[in-house]
Order: C-alpha cells, then sequence, then structure tokens
C-alpha cells in the first residue's frame, strides 16, 4: 500500500509536492519510495508529462475523481493528496472574490460532489483524502522560498524574475528536473515551515497534514 498516492495537475506539481511531504515528515526514511503518482501518471524514463506538455488540468482532474480508478487508488493508499490550482475556479463557479479560504472551500466542495455524485465515497473515505489547493498557482508556493511577501497573482511569471534575480543555476522552464531543484529548500523541515508561514493556502494545506504517518 502507497503512504501517499498524488493527484495534481502535473508531474511538476508532483515533485513539489513530494518534496513538502519528504521535508514535513522530516523523521521517515525514503518517504520518496512510498510516493505515488496516480494522475497524471509519470514517465520514468524521462520525467516528461504522460498526457501533455504541462498536465492534466482541471477537466482531467475532475474525470478521474469520477472514475472506478479513483476510488481503487484510495483504497490501496494510506493517503491521496489532491492538488489543483484556483487560477480558473471562476469556470467552475468559485469566484475569486472570496477570501483564500472561502475559495479553497469552494473548491473543495468542486470536487468532493464529483467524487460523490453517485455515491457516497468521500464521505466514507474522507480521513484518506487531502486537498492541496494553490491559490491561484502551485508557484505561488514556489515563490514564497525567494521572495518575503505573499502573493497570489502571475506567481509564474514572478518566479522567473526572482530567479534570473538570485540564481544563474537555476531554470524556471516548467520540468520535473526543474522543478524538483526550485523546490530543494522544502526538504529542509525547518526552511519548509518558515517559507509555509509566508502564504496562507499553502499554510492551509500543511494544516491538513496528519502530525503522524
Amino acid at each position: 500500500m502507497a503512504k501517499f498516492g498524488l493527484v495534481t495537475e502535473g508531474i511538476t506539481d508532483q515533485i513539489v509536492i513530494e518534496n513538502i511531504l519528504c521535508g514535513f515528515y522530516k523523521d521517515y526514511d525514503d518517504l520518496d519510495e512510498e510516493i505515488f503518482a496516480l494522475e497524471p501518471p509519470r514517465d520514468e524514463t524521462d520525467m516528461r508529462q504522460a498526457y501533455s506538455e504541462f498536465g492534466t488540468g482541471w477537466s482531467a482532474i475532475f474525470n478521474y475523481l469520477s472514475e472506478s480508478r479513483f476510488r481503487d487508488d484510495v483504497l490501496n493508499s494510506q493517503y491521496v493528496i489532491i492538488q489543483i490550482d484556483t487560477d480558473i475556479s471562476e469556470e467552475f463557479a468559485c469566484s475569486k472574490n472570496q477570501s483564500t479560504e472561502e475559495i479553497i472551500e469552494c473548491v473543495i466542495q468542486k470536487m468532493v460532489d464529483k467524487i460523490d455524485s453517485k455515491e457516497s465515497f468521500y464521505t466514507e473515505n474522507r480521513g484518506k483524502i487531502i486537498f492541496a489547493i494553490s491559490v491561484h498557482s502551485l508557484e505561488c508556493w514556489l515563490l514564497s522560498i525567494y521572495s518575503k511577501s505573499e502573493k497570489i497573482h502571475t506567481c509564474e511569471d514572478k518566479l522567473k524574475k526572482e530567479i534570473s534575480r538570485v540564481s544563474k543555476k537555476l531554470k524556471t522552464e516548467k520540468n520535473y528536473r526543474n522543478y524538483d531543484k526550485l523546490s530543494q529548500d522544502f526538504l529542509k523541515y525547518k526552511k519548509l515551515m518558515k517559507i509555509v508561514s509566508q502564504n496562507s493556502s499553502f499554510q492551509i494545506f500543511i494544516n491538513r497534514l496528519p502530525k503522524e504517518i
């Protein structure tokens, strides 16, 4: 049984979430070997996206949540983490003119409705399902490594500017290896917790994680 199964918009999100988990559970040896990519599947040969260049997106995640495969994956994992950005949340009737907490709860409810559209699977397994809702993109969490003030808009562009300012070695092209390098500070517990405190949606995700696994 997998310790954590990851459902994300793309494999760049997967490696960032994986590094967060390995940093948060600092005393769990070799946790990375017990974290599995469920959606999208990961090409272990070259770490490219399985379905498209940048990932699967909202529609593919919502489709996956309604499939029997998702139910099997939850039952065969200790925990399943579902990550999604809120950049297009308004297309799914979740207004951005709300607080971070309200946006997150709206997005979660949309996903719960999809999971439980035909049965009460989420209700019965809610202890195993953890939502990682990044407002408005996971790049905003990454940006917190390099910028002290919280930002939630155009974070991908801002991240590129910060990286070009602070490092000539780091690259922001959206691929697995670059995002692994960009998120290395998440592997260090003390740094992770300081970074988390600088971003509200990041803090909400960390607060949802079980203290022990």
